[in-house]
């Protein structure tokens, strides 16, 4: 532990502890030409119900239709969810725009990412993209076809999500400064924490995010309520006391539903930016009601 105090660190853990969860690691296996209907997976081709309208986004006046990303059979990846968030069955996809790219820091980014749950795995068949879908020239191709496992984790929040909560306001004056981020990471690794943050390649369900430049909490909360995010304007447009009630809401309200990191077809791989992630948020209360279509995508970069 070097010069750390342990009784500041041994402080510091107690804050970490009831802020872990779970999550659902998900591990990418080897690119496949194909796999069954119904099956987790990353890229390929989904599996759809026969009524199912392509989702479009416009950008410049021109309809775009998303690229299918993931599906997750509920059925499977529920059986590691400890918190029992997810749907005990049925089918996640997820959609984003790969033109465009929007990174979610616009409200007119609302659209260009989509979530959607399928019920009845039974009804669902494989689907082919429209014919005017075009895969952007950088990626060359379609998506790999990717079968997909999971396995139950302990998350815990970066040390800027962290920064975030309350728990700092009741202990910082105690440690020395400019220290703190050194006692936050050896109370961590305390309390079982293997710092992985940085991996582009770690895909996830559920719990918190590894995130690449600012906490996202507050950004969902925000844009999803007008509010545009690319520049410090947004300060100007709220009060002292409306900024601390709408943290208060996007951290009680708002959870990561999936994050996607780099995908990887042998010795290749497909990055995010430089090496970043694809986050899917929601709502709490819209994750219960199974209510998929108000979620938030978020993409950050190293």
């Amino acid at each position: 532990m070097g010069t750390l105090d342990e009784k500041l660190v041994t402080l510091l853990a107690e804050e970490i502890r009831p802020l872990i969860r779970s999550e659902i690691r998900v591990a990418q296996g080897e690119a496949v030409g194909t796999l069954p209907v119904g099956v987790s997976q990353i890229g390929g081709m989904p599996d759809l119900p026969a009524d199912f309208v392509w989702p479009l986004y416009e950008e410049d006046g021109q309809p775009l239709p998303l690229a299918f990303f993931a599906q997750i059979d509920c059925r499977e990846a529920s059986a590691y969810d400890r918190e029992g968030l997810l749907p005990k069955d049925g089918m996640l996809s997820f959609f984003y725009e790969l033109n465009a790219m929007r990174w979610g820091f616009d409200p007119a980014d609302r659209g260009c990412a989509r979530a959607y749950w399928f019920p009845d795995v039974s009804a669902l068949q494989r689907t082919p993209p429209p014919p005017e879908f075009r895969w952007p020239g950088w990626l060359r191709g379609p998506l790999p076809c990717v079968p997909l496992t999971f396995s139950a984790c302990e998350s815990f929040p970066c040390y800027d999500d962290f920064c975030e909560t309350e728990a700092l306001n009741r202990i910082i004056s105690a440690y020395p400064s400019g220290h703190f981020w050194e006692y936050y990471d050896e109370a961590a690794r305390s309390l079982g924490w293997e710092e992985e943050s940085a991996d582009a390649g770690r895909s996830k369900l559920l719990g918190w995010p590894d995130i690449w430049n600012e906490p996202m909490f507050f950004e969902c909360e925000a844009v999803t309520n007008g509010i545009y995010m690319g520049d410090e304007g947004w300060m100007d447009k709220l009060t002292y006391e409306e900024k601390k009630e709408m943290m208060r809401r996007a951290r009680e309200d708002w959870t990561l539903l999936f994050q996607l990191g780099t995908v990887r077809d042998g010795e290749h791989a497909i990055y995010w930016g430089d090496g970043g992630h694809l986050y899917f948020w929601i709502r709490r209360e819209d994750l219960a009601d199974r209510d998929f279509s108000k979620i938030w995508m978020i993409f950050q970069c190293a």
